[in-house]
């Protein structure tokens, strides 16, 4: 139990200078603050402290106005008590209030005292500010209140909550009662869109997922404010906020009120939480108060999952609750207009004696609703028709389904896993019907499977979303890949059993949360869930195969040399088919692009198509060397047509410049050649052609479908030794994020190498000279006028980037492989990802006395992974007696960057 409220101090009597008068204030708001801290230390309910908190700051606010009035003549202060109030509304009306919140304050006054009440407001807000009130206040009569509430939707919610706190509480009843009348009974419809709306532009700004794994827990979608949406909608509706009055009312189920009860505790516990940390307003759990939580909760690891994960699980749990709950309350009084009516009640088809089409919604009848789905049977069918015609279920039927789901048993019957698996092959709103199925509990019921992973936290730098958001989000793309002119969208629309490849993404990630590999795990829940589904062998072993095999497409793609012919020839032979060559490309896209906002882009999509084809190629019957044969002879035709010889009348200079052309296009590698459009070799070949000796040629280019900047570098055998890490070292000094880098060197030393970057000193198209000076940059340190570290020093690259801690615990790690390739060793270097690291593993590996044929950086699922395929000086792999030397040289690199960098380039 709380103890008794303590009331702040009563003013002091002896005359105050300003000064001490502040600090007496400020000394009042701190002892207040402090006394939620020992309240949330010992214990405390969330919303108990909340209301102590509320409180003590409204007779606090009050003692101020108490003061204030006192400097005015009798007269006049009989004249403001009598015809002013201060009023608490939004938060502070709520008396939700934690400890760094603004003042929500309305103050009232009567039109005779205008300007009376003028010289007062001046005063007063002055003196809160002062006494460190952070106010959010607003100086109105009655009347223009009301008019400002129908202009303003904020101030129109905010007047849902009123409460008087000083002054005359016949005004405070007045707005209320005006409020009510004329901003929410004859505007009802307006003023529940215009919060509703309101609210959706708020979820925009501060996250529109219940998982977002850094969510603002007043803002995001599943936080407070959501709750506040319900009790705006339930007050214009039903002249109450509470929740309580609601459930009594059977305005809200029981289930839904004790959820929403404990959901909102929960989260106004970890709200007071972040400001007493912060000594400020913060409402960001953010991924290192997450581990803060979770170290002070004492909360121990389980069976794989981190204390930070059991702990956001925990908080995802109630978030979506409240998301959910409120969506569904949200649509049930989301009133249509007078045309949507009518032509639901004249044109609605009944699909049955049950059901009808209302619109893009399958409802049922008001009469049937309780005799529709009693069973997992009748539940499935009633979304196996949502899928077939393509709409979503009506808040009705919905929560019928919810409520029924609850007492059912898990576990399908041959009906429903002959209807389930058809669902998944009806592409058109297959992502809405999964999502439904996964917001009524329908889906573990199914797959009991499902369970673990709901609201299943992925920690790490990389992952945006939860393991259930993230696996709907990849269904929801999946899905519309169909509708795209693109190689993506013509495998997909090639698939012959579309339900195997989503049933495949559905489960990928099943078996996360595990100590385990995942994919290993995943498929052997894949196994059982097939058989539960009664799918047969092939079928099964296709979904199985899937699973396991999800990471690996990916992998090759965006870390090795897919023009190499033994790693397509391998991989071809583990796919065995066409037809799970399409569904793993489409499902590696999917997941690859669920990952978060900006993780897929034309870069990797290139590079994952590229391969599938060169797969495709080889699966239809044509060995790759028949492909590579092909591709360069239309290269050295296009090539031919393309470059003019000096002299185009002469034939011996024509057959001169095809020789040329011949010798230069022998001394490239065969990943440049593979890799790289015939018009872009001819460009290259062209500027090579007129290249003056020590030229460095640099191209540079915003590409706005990807908001990167592409840099193309060539340059002669001047400028060879160590071109790689130098680059990457004025790229990164330069603040520029490298997300990619083709690197090429022919046989006459002359390097071409592609840098893709993202600059991060801009938002939206970089300007020409900003690309402009990165290539003088470029050029001043190939050419010696300045040095790499010089660049870092001026640019203070790492000035609070490079010296932060990695989320994951993951170990650094090399590894170095001599078979994957003909001709190179690749190395592999595992590590977190910070600001520089790829400039220290390259300048390591030059140091080394090895020569970088190929680069493939990826900043992937769990950690980075930048590989290299290289070659000693001579040209050859790396001897068997050198490579304990390169790892370990390469591991003292990484600690000494981890360790020392930020010190080094800072000072």
């Amino acid at each position: 139990m709380l103890e008794a409220t303590e009331k702040p101090p009563a003013p002091v009597s002896k005359q105050e200078t300003p000064a001490e008068r502040i600090q007496r204030r400020k000394e009042v708001l701190r002892s207040i603050r402090e006394r939620a801290a020992k309240l949330f230390a010992e214990g405390a309910r969330g919303l108990q402290i909340a209301s102590l908190i509320s409180e003590q700051l409204d007779q606090f606010a009050a003692s101020i106005l108490d003061e204030i009035l006192a400097g005015f003549p009798e007269a006049e202060r009989r004249e403001i008590l009598a015809n002013s109030a201060m009023v608490a509304i939004g938060g502070s009306g709520r008396g939700e209030v934690a400890p760094y919140s603004d003042a929500d304050l309305l103050f009232l006054y009567r039109p005779q005292i205008a300007a009376l009440f003028k010289q007062f407001s001046k005063r007063f807000v002055a003196e809160f500010w002062d006494a460190g009130i952070k106010l959010g206040h607003r100086v109105h009569t009655v009347n223009d209140a009301v008019v400002k509430a129908l202009e303003d939707p904020h101030l129109a919610s905010s007047l849902v909550h009123i409460r008087p706190l000083w002054g005359d509480d016949s005004l405070a009843t007045l707005l209320r009662h005006r409020t009510l009348r004329r901003v929410m009974r004859r505007r009802l419809r307006a003023f529940v869109d215009n919060c509703i709306a309101g609210r959706e532009e708020e979820r925009l700004q501060y996250g529109a997922t219940t998982q977002q794994l850094e969510p603002d827990v007043k803002r995001s979608l599943g936080g407070l404010r959501d709750v506040h949406l319900l009790q705006w909608i339930a007050f214009a509706y039903y002249q109450t906020s509470d929740i309580g009055t609601l459930r009594k009312r059977n305005i809200l189920t029981a289930d839904d009120a004790t959820r929403l009860n404990a959901a909102v505790e929960y989260l106004t516990r970890i709200r007071i939480d972040l400001h007493l940390h912060a000594g400020r307003g913060n409402d960001i759990l953010s991924k290192d108060e997450q581990l803060r939580i979770a170290r002070a909760r004492s909360i121990e690891e389980v069976s794989g999952q981190k204390p930070v994960e059991r702990f956001m699980q925990e908080y995802f749990t109630h978030s979506s609750a409240i998301a959910e709950i409120t969506k569904r309350f949200v649509a049930r009084h989301r009133r249509k207009s007078l045309m949507d009516h009518l032509r639901r009640s004249i044109v609605a088809p009944r699909i049955n004696r049950y059901f009808v089409l209302n619109g893009d919604e399958l409802d049922v009848l008001p009469s049937r609703v309780n005799r529709v789905c009693t069973t997992l049977d009748d539940i499935v069918r009633i979304y196996h028709s949502a899928a077939v015609y393509r709409v979503s279920l009506s808040p009705r039927l919905t929560e019928q389904i919810k409520a029924t789901a609850r007492n059912l048993p898990s576990g399908p019957s041959p009906e429903v896993a002959r209807l389930f698996m058809e669902i998944l092959g009806t592409i058109g709103r297959l992502g809405v019907t999964l999502r439904s199925m996964h917001e009524t509990n329908v889906l573990e019921l199914i797959i009991p499977e499902w369970q673990r992973v709901r609201c299943l936290l992925q920690f790490n730098q990389y992952h945006h979303f939860t393991v259930d958001e993230h696996t709907l989000k990849c269904l929801e793309i999946c899905e519309n890949f169909a509708d795209e002119d693109t190689p993506l969208g013509a495998a997909l629309r090639r698939i012959h059993s579309p339900e195997l490849l989503f049933l495949a993404l559905l489960l990928h990630d099943a078996g996360k949360g595990f100590e385990e590999d995942h994919s290993e795990v995943g498929r052997r829940l894949a196994i059982d869930v097939c058989h539960r589904l009664r799918l047969d062998e092939n079928q099964t072993e296709t979904v199985a195969f899937l699973i396991h095999k999800h990471l690996v497409m990916a992998d090759l793609a965006f870390r090795r040399d897919t023009t190499d012919q033994r790693l397509v020839l391998t991989f071809s032979h583990e796919l065995g088919t066409a037809e799970r060559l399409r569904m793993l490309y489409v499902l590696t896209a999917a997941d690859v692009s669920g990952v978060g906002p900006g993780v897929w882009n034309n870069w990797k999509s290139e590079l994952l198509t590229d391969f599938y084809k060169r797969l495709m190629l080889t699966l239809s019957g044509q060995p790759p060397k028949f492909h590579e044969e092909e591709r360069l002879r239309e290269i050295r035709e296009h090539v031919y047509r393309s470059i003019v010889p000096l002299d185009p009348e002469d034939p011996a200079v024509a057959q001169s410049l095809h020789s040329w052309v011949d010798e230069q296009l022998d001394g490239f590698r065969s990943n440049y050649l593979l890799t790289t459009a015939p018009s872009r070799i001819a460009a290259d070949l062209d500027t090579i052609r007129s290249l003056a000796p020590g030229e460095i040629h640099i191209e540079g280019r915003y590409l706005p479908e990807s908001g990167s900047v592409e840099y193309r570098i060539i340059a002669d055998s001047a400028h060879e030794a160590g071109c790689f890490h130098l680059i990457t070292g004025v790229l990164t000094a330069r603040h520029n994020e490298i997300l990619g880098a083709d690197i090429t060197t022919s046989l006459q030393d002359v390097i071409v190498d592609v840098f893709h970057v993202v600059d991060r000193n801009f938002t939206g198209e970089v300007p020409r000279h900003r690309i402009e000076e990165i290539a003088t940059s470029i050029r001043d340190v190939l050419n010696g006028r300045v040095t790499v570290e010089e660049l870092f020093r001026r640019h203070r690259r790492y000035v609070g980037t490079a010296g932060s801690e990695p989320v994951m615990e993951l170990p650094t790690r090399v590894d170095i492989d001599d078979d994957s390739s003909e001709y190179c060793t690749v190395v592999s270097v595992f590590a977190h990802d910070q600001p520089g690291l790829l400039y220290t593993i390259s300048r390591k590996l030059f140091e080394l006395g090895l020569s970088i044929e190929l680069a493939r950086i990826a900043t992937h699922f769990d950690q980075v992974v930048d590989v290299f395929y290289v070659t000693d000086n001579d040209g050859r792999k790396i001897a068997q007696d050198y490579r304990s030397t390169v790892r370990d040289g390469l591991y003292e690199a990484l600690q000494v960057f981890e360790t020392e960098t930020h010190a080094e380039f800072v000072s």
